[in-house]
């Protein structure tokens, strides 16, 4: 809106002007128009609401500049005035003296409908409250009806005889006056805080006037994809005046200084910079050159010993400098827009002061560990090399042990190409990385180019840490890239570590990432105890990391899972869930590794509900370089989840990509996983010819020792090939053949105490010999699957087998009514119907466990068992009737048991 500054006027002419709002000119009658709702105006109902002037006596939007007090006051005015309230509008200005004040607010309610004309000429009346204020006091007071008084720009008042006027107001209006204030500051001599601690006024803060997440979506129309969604809100915090710059550069497809960076300069420089004294200036413009900011921080980057009083006392930076996080160290952010235009002011001016700034922040920050930080000031003040020497003295490769994949990913994106080749321990850590992404030919190009380092563990202390540094990228690059477990390089690589694991000279941290990458080694071959063993070792070696709590839960977790120890496996899985949610969020692959060993463990154990949820894609598998222990978890979850669907081609295809990708990348061990597991779903699907011709094709092992063989293959590589073998065997009538394989595998299966891959051999075994006609025989294996499943609650390996064992099960239950098996046997039939069944009726957790306690208890029972309260439990109920087309209890329980979903028993 434009100001009065730029036009040439009196408090006579002002006085002087005819009082019929439709008489004054163009400029004056802006100031006591309410505004008009701006282009692109988002709808917030609840603050609206909130902020109505009619709900109290007085009410204060009071946030910085841009923020939309401006917006928001005048959409309640222009409701309100809808509703036939009347609302008067006042736009402030600095040349507002008490006489032009006193004479716009009277003009101000005369546009709302006060009628003044027929009152006593106020011209005549004497100045100040006794006069014109006092006659619209009288007047609005023989109103009889509500009346509303909005102030828009309140900071811009100066003179302390204009404040008074407000104040008089405030503190002497009648009883029907409703006032609303909109400012940057409240002006010295209004005393707000009065009202509003008598609990007559309200006031709406900064924070109370920010978008939230689905305010800037609709400003953009919802055409904001989650990323660049994710990105408005990171970049403008909710602030109003930023979404608007950013939406009309959008809209006009303006990356550089369009429009919008000429709105940003020139509200930075006009309402931000200009009323500051020239040191104040120079303090603001240094603060745009840091991420956050703490009083240590400060004081250490700029000395001097009053910049954290400097900070606190700038009332322009109100508003803009946002306090970040808790605990008892004060920390801020400059608004990232103010950050932004600070910084640049900054360079332009002083390119040498912004480099050694920089590089100040860098510094204090690495020595605080804050490694990305450092090395990203370290790069913002144009010295790459000092971001390499940052990432070295951090720990080089280590970041990634030490702080996680994201932090040490970010901190190899700050390197360049110049600091990469000129550090052997950068290569290697760019090594590692590009193995991280997944990017394994880049990774092993680069590794052969780069020097050996002594391979001697003795050698001088530079010769011992690259030595390190490069046993740590080798066993990265073998483990995420692939490498057949039996390799002369695995075996070489393990032992070299397993060396140095016990060197009593080599630091703590080191000694535990090798004892933590022997137990994953030992666990891939299914050497449980050696790797538990190492894995304490390891514990208490890494105590004060959480990267290796997570992954050591996993790991343990997916030993018990293979151990048929059901629950402990669950309570592991769900403590490593609690440690990726609080420390790594945004850590794709530690949240992705999560995900796939819980829901492995729900598929197994025949929690449909939960298995049921789309799997991870080939690619979201292959994107990220995922542990091979939860590579091969993720494989066979996403294949047994659409052959439990009964979607078959799905599952091949899906074979087929993860196989192409698989084979192009190198990773020799996953190839052979891949293949052998989409030769089980084309046995499966019945294509027996074509999986002959997959398995000579793969050269995959046909000699059953080969194929139980776990000193060349991982054990989940043994488990795919041994049964896709089986099962191939058994298709092609070889059943001589497969009773020998199966004899290896359950021999491999009791020696390493692998209940979940001798639960499997034991269902294959049955297939077997139904199809061989010797029903005695496929009992007995069956016997013996309900035996572990007693102890082990794993219904998928028979219920995977269900066209050929459900008959089996029903012989079982028909011929042996006192078999202390009888209710596995039931369950078992029930999940076998649950398959069936499933279709449409695909059951949350918690609404699985409301189903499960419906059957003669009460709401209030049913919420006090669940932690819900009996509205929850309804809700629940209400949304199992509309899954199931029920309408009673009894009904839902009686559809439950037809489908499946609870047992006969339950």
């Amino acid at each position: 809106m434009p100001h009065e500054d730029s036009v040439s006027r009196t408090p006579q002419e002002v006085v002087e002007a005819p009082l019929p709002t439709d008489s004054l000119s163009w400029l004056l009658r802006q100031r006591v128009t309410i505004p008009e709702r701006v282009t692109g105006y988002v709808d917030r109902p609840e603050l609206v609401e909130r902020a109505m002037p009619t709900r109290r006596r007085l009410t204060v939007l009071h946030a910085s500049a841009g923020f939309g007090k401006t917006t928001l006051l005048a959409e309640c005015c222009r409701r309100l005035r809808q509703d036939g309230v009347a609302t008067a509008w006042l736009s402030l200005d600095e040349g507002d003296v008490p006489p032009v004040l006193d004479a716009y607010i009277a003009l101000a309610c005369i546009g709302a409908g006060l009628n003044l004309l027929d009152a006593p000429d106020p011209d005549k009346a004497p100045a100040g409250p006794e006069g014109r204020i006092g006659l619209v006091m009288r007047e609005i007071q023989a109103f009889g009806k509500p009346f509303v008084m909005a102030f828009d720009e309140l900071e811009r008042l100066r003179h302390p005889g204009s404040v008074s006027l407000l104040a008089f107001l405030l503190e002497r209006g009648p009883s029907n006056l409703h006032l609303a204030f909109a400012c940057r500051e409240i002006p010295d001599g209004l005393d707000v805080a009065g009202a509003l601690l008598a609990g007559r006024g309200e006031a709406l803060e900064t924070e109370d006037l920010r978008f939230s997440r689905a305010e800037v979506a609709t400003l953009f129309d919802l055409r904001l994809s989650r990323q660049a969604l994710a990105e408005e809100m990171e970049r403008s915090t909710g602030w109003p005046f930023a979404l608007r710059i950013s939406r009309n550069r959008r809209e006009r497809a303006a990356r550089e200084a369009g429009p919008g960076e000429g709105l940003v300069r020139n509200w930075m420089e006009s309402r931000l910079l200009s009323d500051l004294g020239r040191d104040d200036r120079e303090f603001v413009l240094d603060l745009g050159l840091f991420g956050w900011i703490d009083e240590a921080l400060l004081g250490e980057v700029l000395p001097g010993g009053d910049a954290t009083r400097r900070l606190e006392s700038l009332g322009v930076l109100d508003g803009l400098l946002e306090p970040v996080g808790g605990g008892a160290t004060r920390t801020w952010r400059l608004h990232p827009l103010v950050r932004e235009h600070c910084a640049a002011r900054r360079f332009r001016e002083d390119p040498e002061r912004f480099s050694a700034i920089h590089r100040r922040i860098a510094l204090a920050l690495a020595g605080r560990g804050e490694t990305v930080l450092a090395m990203r000031h370290a790069n913002d003040g144009g010295d790459p090399s000092l971001a390499g020497e940052i990432l070295e003295r951090a720990g080089g490769v280590r970041v990634w042990i030490r702080q996680g994949v994201v932090q040490f990913q970010e901190a190899n994106r700050l390197l360049t190409r110049e600091a990469v080749s000129a550090r052997p321990r950068l290569r290697r850590a760019r090594c590692a990385a590009l193995t991280l992404s997944g990017r394994h030919h880049e990774a092993r190009a680069l590794y052969r180019e780069s020097p050996r380092p002594v391979g001697q563990a003795h050698a001088g202390d530079a010769d011992l840490e690259c030595y390190l540094e490069d046993c740590i990228v080798r066993g990265a690059m073998s483990l995420y890239g692939g490498e057949r477990i039996g390799s002369d390089r695995i075996r070489d690589l393990f032992g070299e570590m397993a060396g140095l694991a016990r060197l009593p000279s080599l630091d703590a941290f080191t000694r535990g990432y090798f004892e933590y990458a022997l137990c994953i080694l030992h666990s891939l071959k299914a050497e449980f105890d050696q790797a538990l063993q190492r894995l304490s070792a390891a514990r208490e070696l890494l105590g004060g990391t959480h990267y290796l709590p997570l992954y050591g839960e996993l790991l343990q977790g997916q030993m018990e899972f293979d151990s048929g120890r059901a629950a402990e496996a669950e309570a592991h899985y769900g403590r490593a869930r609690r440690i990726a949610r609080k420390y790594f969020l945004l850590d794709p692959v530690a949240v992705r590794s999560t995900e796939i060993t819980r829901r492995e463990l729900a598929l197994e154990c025949g929690r449909m509900a939960t298995a049921s949820q789309p799997p991870d894609g080939p690619g979201a598998l292959m994107n990220h370089a995922v542990p091979y222990s939860h590579f091969a978890s993720g494989i066979s979850l996403l294949l047994d989840t659409y052959v439990l669907a009964g979607r078959n081609d799905r599952a091949l295809a899906a074979a087929d990509e993860l196989l192409a990708r698989a084979r192009s990348a190198g990773l020799n061990g996953c190839t052979s996983l891949a293949a052998a597991l989409r030769i089980s779903v084309l046995v499966i699907d019945g294509r027996v010819a074509d999986a002959k011709r997959a398995w000579r094709q793969g050269s995959l092992p046909e000699d059953p020792a080969d194929c139980v063989d776990l000193s060349a293959q991982t054990r989940r590589e043994m488990e795919a090939v041994s049964e896709a073998r089986v099962r191939l065997l058994t298709a092609d009538g070889r059943l001589g053949e497969a009773r020998v394989l199966l004899g290896k595998m359950r021999a491999v299966a009791v020696e390493r105490r692998l209940r979940r891959f001798q639960m499997r051999v034991a269902a294959l075994a049955v297939v077997l010999e139904r199809h061989a006609g010797d029903s005695d025989a496929s009992l007995r294996h069956l016997t013996e699957y309900l035996e572990m499943f007693g102890e082990s609650p794993y219904t998928w390996p028979l219920v995977r087998e269900r066209a050929t064992c459900a008959a089996v099960l029903r012989r079982f239950l028909a011929l042996q009514p006192h078999s202390p098996h009888r209710r596995g046997a039931r369950s078992l039939l029930a999940a076998m119907r649950r398959v069936g069944g499933e279709v449409g009726v695909l059951l949350s957790e918690r609404e699985r466990e409301v189903l499960e306690r419906i059957e003669g208890r009460r709401d209030k029972e049913i919420a006090a068992s669940l932690g819900l309260s009996a509205h929850g439990v309804r809700f629940h109920l209400r949304k199992l009737f509309r899954r199931l087309g029920v309408t009673t209890r009894a009904d839902a329980v009686r559809r439950a048991r037809e489908l499946g979903l609870i047992a006969d028993d339950a």
